[in-house]
Order: structure tokens, then sequence, then C-alpha cells
């Protein structure tokens, strides 16, 4: 991964909370745990990794995108955790805008699920998101759980979960950029 430059979006931040669990867990801060882990895992590959935010503070959804570009990278990923209105709902989604990304994301979602993530498949799909629609580098969003179900919310908060799903993560970079 030496010479590759990695940009991680954590969603969300200062005002804008993302969404909220139901113990009161804030999509913003679970979402720059997740970045900060993902972050470690891919220095020690030797990609460089660079944070749109890492601090809870707004970042437009522009100055994410240009993040990107202005630091040449190789790949732009958006971290986020889902939410829906009734709590049954849980799993792991991958999207991708531009269909050269498309393996990108199917890359990541493959070892997210060969980490036996214990969650529903929820496939990897096209999703129209500013972040990766106008991103002029290649660019994938992850919803990795649901915040609105109460054993995902509680999940993503165990060191055990952010170590398995940054790893996964790390490892679909790696051979997707190989």
């Amino acid at each position: 991964m030496r010479g590759k430059t990695i940009v991680l979006d954590p969603g969300h931040g200062g005002k804008d909370v993302g969404s909220i669990g139901g113990k009161g867990t804030y999509e913003k801060d679970v979402t720059l745990r997740t970045a900060r882990h993902v972050r470690q895992k891919l220095i020690q590959e030797g990609a460089t990794v660079v944070m749109t935010r890492d601090a809870d503070k707004t970042v437009s959804l522009n100055d994410r995108t240009v993040a990107a570009q202005t630091e040449n990278a190789d790949l732009f990923i958006s971290i986020h955790f889902d939410a829906y209105q009734t709590s049954d709902v849980h799993g792991m989604t991958t999207y991708y805008y531009k269909p050269q990304d498309q393996h990108i994301a199917e890359e990541i979602h493959d070892q997210l699920f060969k980490a036996e993530m214990n969650t529903k498949d929820r496939g990897v799909r096209f999703g129209d998101y500013h972040v990766i629609r106008e991103n002029a580098k290649p660019a994938v969003l992850l919803e990795l759980g649901y915040i609105s179900n109460k054993d995902e919310e509680t999940r993503m908060m165990t060191p055990s979960f952010q170590d398995q799903v940054s790893a996964a993560i790390a490892s679909g970079v790696v051979n997707s950029l190989r």
C-alpha cells in the first residue's frame, strides 16, 4: 500500500449528529471511532491516510469530496451507520455511484462478510449520495449496521466489532488497490 492515499470520511459531525440510536448513541461518534480504527489498520499496511475530520466538527459535503481531489486520493471511503423507523431492520450495505467503482465496493463488502459480521448482507448497491456522486476519485460509502437496531447499536460500540470491521475494510482496500 506504499504510495497509496486513502481518504476516510467519518460521516456527519459537529452540529450534524446523523442518526441517533435507541440508547442515545450518535452516528457521528461511531463513524469517527470506526474511521480512526480503519486509519490505523491502513497505516499498518503502508498507506497514507487522510481524514475528512478527526474531531467532532462540521464538514460540508463539498469539502469532503474536495479532500479526495486535493489529496489525489486513490480511494475515498465514507463511513456511516444506517437507521430505519422500526428497530428490527439490520445489516450492512456498501454503495458505489460510478460503474468503475463497483469492483472496489464489492471487494470491501466481500471482506466484511468473510469476517463473519453476524448480520444481514444487504448487498452492494448503486447509491446516489453526494460524497460518492460528486467525487472525482474512486469512492464508496459504507453503511456498517443499523444504529436504530438495539443489538447492532450495542455491538457497534464494542472494541471487538471495531477491530473486526476495520480489519475487514482494510483488507478490502488492499485487495481492491493491488
